[in-house]
């Protein structure tokens, strides 16, 4: 979707001083250090990783470096062109979607459960995590919002008593992690603690042991990131193109 543009320009704001690592850690650092800056958006989709740049980054050898950027080319995260060079992968549409589908399925179902198997104390920890997550809501960086999202609908899923559903829902945020930063950044300038109102409702919903009203409210909270993503992905067609403009004569 980006297109493609030097480490050096993008990850400005993204680099860190090396810092001193045993004999064998380097290339471990380098993946957790990219992987960060990729899943926060430091590092945007198309940027191109030139691996010398990188070395001299991160203070280490390009072995290290090379070794990282296939780890993060099996996840997914970099994507190795015919030139051999690497970039931020692409965002592909056709995953978006499949991506968007399985949160919201653990959204909805995870809400259900703890509606039903939450305890008290599980309540009380939801309950006065969605009033801290208001308080920092207005002042709060990417990823601040992003984690704190994350943690609430793990912590609701938690309360649903099923390890697996908490173990897919931790796996779903995390990869969608560069998703949710977009819809951040695109809403940065108007959020507000309303955008918050379905974990809100959510809880409600918990509280008062009712699963139908707690999954309306996760599909609601789920369907905001739909929404946005769908104005962000294709944001020339929904500006009212029409055929006659895109070749160049008026619209009638």
């Amino acid at each position: 979707m980006a297109t493609a543009r030097s480490t050096k320009t993008a990850a400005k704001s993204a680099k860190r001083p090396a810092a001193k690592r045993g004999r064998g850690f380097g290339a471990a650092y380098v993946y957790d250090s990219l992987r960060d800056d990729i899943l926060s958006l430091r590092l945007p989709p198309g940027t191109l990783l030139d691996e010398t740049e990188l070395a001299g980054r991160f203070g280490v050898s390009r072995s290290p470096v090379r070794e990282a950027l296939i780890r993060l080319a099996g996840d997914g995260l970099v994507q190795t062109l015919r030139n051999r060079s690497s970039i931020v992968a692409p965002f592909d549409v056709s995953s978006v979607q499949a991506h968007l589908n399985a949160m919201l399925l653990m959204y909805c179902a995870t809400a259900r459960l703890a509606a039903l198997h939450r305890t008290a104390a599980q309540l009380s920890d939801l309950q006065a995590m969605v009033k801290a997550h208001r308080a920092q809501m207005k002042t709060a960086d990417m990823n601040t919002i992003v984690s704190n999202n994350r943690a609430f609908h793990v912590a609701v899923a938690e309360a649903g008593g099923n390890a697996f559903f908490t173990a897919w829902t931790g796996s779903v945020l995390d990869q969608g992690q560069r998703l949710m930063g977009m819809y951040v950044q695109d809403t940065g300038q108007t959020r507000s603690d309303a955008d918050l109102n379905d974990h809100t409702a959510i809880v409600d919903a918990i509280a008062r042991s009712d699963p139908e009203a707690a999954e309306r409210a996760a599909r609601s909270d789920a369907m905001i990131l739909f929404d946005q993503l769908r104005r962000h992905f294709f944001k020339d067609a929904l500006e009212g193109m029409s055929v006659g403009s895109m070749l160049g004569k008026p619209a009638p």
